[in-house]
């Protein structure tokens, strides 16, 4: 690790970090991610898999109590460079509007190289709110499910406010870009039978409870206003739907696949 003092608003390096974070194409072509705030830092600082490469730190911070523990994390890590701040200089760097720090810059993890049909696969099918896909993320961590794809129109899973909601989850998954819903399709073609399962409204749907889900498949699912778009449901051979009342129009996609997830994870709990 690697200590500068930046003093200038001119400082090139300043500069050329406002202009990553400024835009997520940048960073995404760059294959690098932007996350802002201490709770995300100490964990981050503790990714052994991760390399980090920048860390702005307001002045302010460095008497903050949770500072030392964060610092320890990076000082192992050879590659990074920590940038001390004034605190009106890391104002442009923010995009909060109460500005805390630390910003880190850092390298987006590869993913295996092949998707595993013999693991549980999920595939986020257009699903644009980050919190939403955060939560999911969460949810397949704890449900047991590494492996997720999600499909371009859906919210980066690297943001920062995907990020945020993943609440430590990416450390725990591989996932998958747009590019891999390709290979996908393919493997599903060409392996022997795997379950597709998507959740629809439809004649062919099966209630969540009478479906047996004790095999490694697919899961789909898709955006509250636009649902699995239609190739998706082609490839589907587990229609399901969650039983609910007519008290409500749809459950929060978040919500329904916490309650399907889960009820995977009690099927194969069963003796």
């Amino acid at each position: 690790m690697r200590t500068k003092t930046i003093e200038s608003a001119h400082n090139d390096s300043l500069k050329a970090a406002k202009r990553k974070v400024s835009s997520t194409g940048t960073l995404k072509r760059n294959k690098q991610a932007a996350a802002e705030g201490l709770h995300l830092a100490s964990w981050l600082a503790h990714q052994t898999e991760l390399t980090i490469e920048e860390v702005w730190v307001p002045q302010s911070l460095l008497s903050h109590a949770e500072w030392p523990a964060v610092q320890a994390g990076l000082a192992k890590m050879d590659a990074c460079t920590v940038f001390h701040v004034p605190d009106a200089l890391y104002k442009r760097l923010s995009d909060l509007q109460t500005p805390t720090g630390p910003l880190i810059l850092f390298n987006v993890p590869q993913a295996r190289a092949t998707i595993n049909l013999a693991e549980d696969v999920v595939v986020l099918d257009g699903i644009q709110d980050p919190g939403n896909v955060g939560n999911i993320l969460r949810i397949c961590a704890a449900a047991g499910i590494r492996q997720v794809v999600l499909s371009d129109d859906s919210a980066w899973g690297w943001s920062e406010k995907v990020l945020r909601a993943g609440m430590g989850a990416h450390s725990k998954l591989d996932l998958f870009d747009d590019e891999s819903i390709t290979q996908l399709h393919k493997l599903l073609h060409s392996s022997p039978p795997t379950p597709v399962r998507a959740t629809l409204l439809n004649d062919h749907s099966q209630g969540l409870f009478e479906v047996d889900l004790k095999q490694p498949g697919v899961w789909v699912f898709g955006s509250e206003g636009q649902g699995v778009r239609t190739e998706w449901q082609t490839l589907a051979n587990q229609s399901i739907k969650i039983p609910q009342t007519d008290w409500v129009e749809s459950l929060n996609v978040a919500t329904s696949s916490a309650i399907c997830l889960f009820e995977q994870v009690r099927q194969r709990l069963q003796k």
